[in-house]
C-alpha cells in the first residue's frame, strides 16, 4: 500500500476516535482506489452519519462508503437489589 494512503488511513482512524461526534476506536478504515470504506460497530445512527461526514472533510474529492452497523444497547431489566 502506498505510504500516502497508510497516513491517510491512521490520520482518519485518529479523527474518528477524537473527534467528539463521533469517539469510536472500533471504525475500520480501508482506501481502495479512490474510495474510503468505514466499517464496524458504532452505538447510534447520528454517530453512524457523523463518522462518514468527518472523514469527507478530511478527504474531499474521495467517495466515502459508509458500511457501519449500528449495535443495539440492550436495556438494563431492573436494578439488582444488594442487601448487607
Amino acid at each position: 500500500m502506498d505510504v500516502e494512503y497508510q497516513y491517510l488511513v491512521g490520520k482518519l482512524e485518529n479523527a474518528l476516535a477524537t473527534d467528539p461526534r463521533v469517539n469510536a476506536l472500533d471504525v475500520k478504515v480501508r482506501i481502495c482506489g479512490h474510495k474510503i470504506h468505514l466499517t464496524g460497530e458504532i452505538p447510534t445512527e447520528e454517530r453512524r452519519w457523523a463518522a462518514a461526514l468527518v472523514v469527507a472533510e478530511l478527504a474531499p474529492g474521495i467517495e466515502v462508503l459508509n458500511e457501519l452497523t449500528v449495535f443495539e444497547l440492550n436495556p438494563a431489566i431492573s436494578a439488582e437489589a444488594i442487601h448487607a
